[in-house]
């Protein structure tokens, strides 16, 4: 942190020096412009260039250790802003190496590959920020999670191993849809110009945004969780009843939609309610607990007490949303 001095110029402008070492940072030049955002007493000053730029990497797998590695890396560079990423193919047995390549395309929007040749690729990341904002992402990956909820209680009642394995695939839209909205509030919390064009009303929503796709994206997994343990399931237990499992996951379902509810209109009333309702999901699940020790054959216990534990941290999620919710409907006056 640095303090600068305020000056008078012509009677009526007031004017501050700029610290030397960020204008050479963002190659400012004389006659540049700048964008000056108001934050109550504060004032946000960023370089007004960040639709012109393009952020390039480059990469050497030979400077990898693995193609399980080079994925990590991409995803990395992929969610901190990269718009170009140039992958070196400089060892002989890069084929691992390509397929990981190829397959980063099923579960990163807007990525294609515009150069695939023996010695190179090249990943071109093509993503427009007023199109998809970050709110409308979420509510779409809040469609999905209740969507597998739904169809997971009609499953379990009508022993549908086909709507169960749908389930499990739909899982991974949610984790395409996750990257994403990471990669933009990077973006945002750099560059208030971005957080507007997403919908995102104040930079520092951007950490509650932050916790409620990372719950959003768990939910999800944890609702696959279930379907896998339920497939193995019915393989032990061919005429299994769980109605008691099955009305547990329908009073989660409400309250999950509560609770994202209260998220969006930063209604702190209706948060208070989910914490409420949690209370009545608490007592249900004791009350489960207690009757899957009367279970005989241990595997289908096993696999029971896995369901039941998945299902209790959706529940546990949906209170995690309900905080932020209250935390984002606080203002200081």
């Amino acid at each position: 942190m640095e303090a600068r001095k305020v000056y008078v110029s012509g009677g009526s402008t007031y004017v501050i020096s700029l610290p030397k070492k960020w204008v050479n940072k963002t190659n400012l030049k004389a006659g540049d412009s700048l964008v000056v955002t108001e934050h109550g007493s504060s004032l946000q000053i960023e370089t007004g260039v960040i639709e012109k730029e393009s952020k390039t990497k480059d990469i050497k797998i030979s400077q990898i250790t693995s193609s399980e590695a080079l994925e990590r890396i991409l995803i990395a560079f992929y969610l901190v802003g990269y718009d170009t990423i140039k992958i070196k193919l400089d060892r002989k047995d890069h084929l691992a190496y390509r397929e990981i390549i190829r397959n980063i395309l099923d579960y990163l929007i807007g990525v294609e590959i515009v150069e695939d040749t023996n010695e190179a690729m090249t990943l071109e990341i093509m993503l427009d920020y007023k199109r998809m904002s970050t709110m409308q992402i979420l509510q779409r990956m809040f469609s999905i999670d209740k969507s597998m909820l739904l169809d997971l209680g009609k499953a379990l009642k009508n022993m549908d191993i086909g709507l169960a394995k749908d389930i499990i695939i739909r899982e991974k839209e949610i984790d395409r849809l996750y990257f994403l909205v990471v990669r933009q509030l990077k973006s945002a919390v750099e560059y208030q110009q971005v957080a507007e064009k997403l919908g995102i009303i104040s930079q520092k929503d951007c950490l509650g945004y932050r916790i409620v796709v990372k719950d959003l994206e768990r939910i999800a997994d944890h609702i696959e969780n279930i379907a896998k343990s339920y497939i193995k399931l019915i393989d032990f237990q061919k005429a299994m009843q769980l109605n008691d499992f099955i009305d547990l996951n329908n009073n989660i379902v409400a309250t999950f939609e509560k609770a994202v509810q209260a998220l969006f209109t930063r209604n702190d009333e209706m948060a208070e309610i989910v914490f409420h309702e949690l209370k009545k999901v608490e007592k249900s699940q004791s009350d489960i607990s207690k009757e899957l020790f009367k279970i005989e054959d241990i595997q289908s216990a096993i696999l029971m007490k896995a369901m039941f534990d998945s299902l209790g941290r959706i529940a546990s999620y949906s209170g995690d949303i309900a905080e932020v919710a209250i935390n984002m409907s606080t203002e200081i006056s």
